[in-house]
């Protein structure tokens, strides 16, 4: 989830969920999962959501990884526009990677100063000021991306009044290679009245989204399953932090008119479930999250990486909670299902920042990439 929008749902209530065994989320499952002591990447200003791919198929660079946020300083100013932008590595194990640094070139040394974006933004209404939270399929050959994008529109209203309307949605992207990408010519899914509310900030602070706003859809999962393609997404839903939706599309990725949102507005998936990651192993679904709700002293912001399950993608049992660090630092959870040394895993990929003093002030960057794994014959009891 970007930046942009953080800021919109920071002026809006995150609800509470009530604090006893009857609320599944206090589960711990910390303790089923093998947390690797080590970072994958570090050493830069503010990037996550680490999407990786395994392709064993490569023997020099088996894992390949999308990411993005700010590289080396707040906005990324040296590529304009700036503002949140995608990151390419490649890796020869979850632990030894380079940095796509452009022309060809690649970051070996982890300065993020070098670091090249694969994608940022581009004039339109809905692009140009962020692009984020990469979720990436190879299929044929081809690699698919869905991911968030942000764009002002400047536009006047119904009484001529010229305003500015913040745009947020998903867009989606291909590419050959997982470098170089060509977007979609419209988002591939956006709520129908995107357009309709004006941006306006009052007495220097972004007021409440009004109760009939079911906008703002983001933080994409992409998966081609059954001949489709399914997108999870999270969206404002008024009452909660920001919830689940679902998309499908049986025709054309890259024809936005070949999706369909199925389920969001008023009946989400799951409630309070931001930066969602859903993968299939068998019959079962796997979403993740960096769900709000936990007890204060946790610490941190309340959010917990939280799991759900289910058996069609659409009706979801929450599982519990995992908290790899012992606190709330790690988040915009990624999960793959990688098939390893003879065994189907399931990795949790997030991002991780350090432990604040209750006398510092809050900081929302994230410092380090990590993961996590557990088999999944124990998880399903093969």
């Amino acid at each position: 989830m970007n930046n942009f929008i953080i800021a919109f749902l920071a002026s809006s209530s995150l609800v509470a969920w009530a604090e006893g065994a009857s609320n599944p989320r206090l589960t711990d499952l910390t303790a089923e999962w093998e947390v690797h002591p080590e970072p994958m990447l570090s050493g830069f200003h503010n990037l996550y959501c680490p999407h990786v791919l395994h392709e064993p198929e490569d023997p020099e660079f088996p894992f390949k990884m999308w990411f993005f946020g700010y590289a080396a300083e707040e906005h990324n100013p040296d590529h304009p526009p700036g503002g949140d932008q995608i990151y390419f590595a490649r890796g020869r194990s979850l632990t030894d990677w380079e940095v796509y640094a452009g022309n060809g070139e690649w970051e070996r040394e982890m300065d993020p100063r070098r670091y090249a974006p694969v994608i940022k933004g581009d004039p339109a209404p809905y692009d140009g000021m962020a692009n984020g939270d990469p979720s990436v399929v190879r299929r044929n050959g081809v690699y698919y991306m869905a991911f968030s994008s942000v764009g002002f529109d400047l536009r006047p209203d119904e009484d001529g009044i010229e305003r500015l309307y913040l745009v947020n949605c998903v867009l989606g992207a291909t590419s050959p290679d997982g470098i170089h990408w060509e977007k979609t010519d419209a988002p591939i899914a956006i709520w129908e009245h995107e357009f309709d509310r004006p941006w306006e900030i009052v007495d220097g602070e972004i007021p409440p989204a009004p109760d009939e706003y079911y906008g703002g859809y983001h933080r994409p999962s992409l998966m081609f399953d059954e001949g489709r393609w399914k997108l999870w997404f999270d969206y404002f839903h008024p009452g909660t932090f920001v919830s689940m939706g679902y998309a499908e599309n049986r025709g054309d990725f890259r024809d936005s008119d070949d999706w369909t949102i199925v389920r969001a507005g008023k009946e989400p998936l799951i409630k309070d479930w931001p930066n969602p990651s859903v993968v299939r192993h068998k019959d079962t679904y796997y979403a993740f999250s960096d769900a709000p709700g936990y007890p204060l002293e946790w610490g941190g912001d309340t959010r917990q990486i939280t799991m759900a399950a289910s058996p069609d993608g659409l009706d979801w049992t929450i599982q519990g909670h995992i908290r790899p660090h012992g606190r709330a630092s790690s988040h915009v959870p990624v999960a793959r299902v990688f098939h390893i040394d003879g065994r189907d895993w399931l990795y949790l990929f997030y991002a991780w920042k350090p432990a604040q003093q209750p006398d510092e002030l809050w900081d929302f960057r994230y410092k380090e990439l990590r993961y996590m794994r557990r088999p999944l014959d124990e998880l399903e009891g093969e």
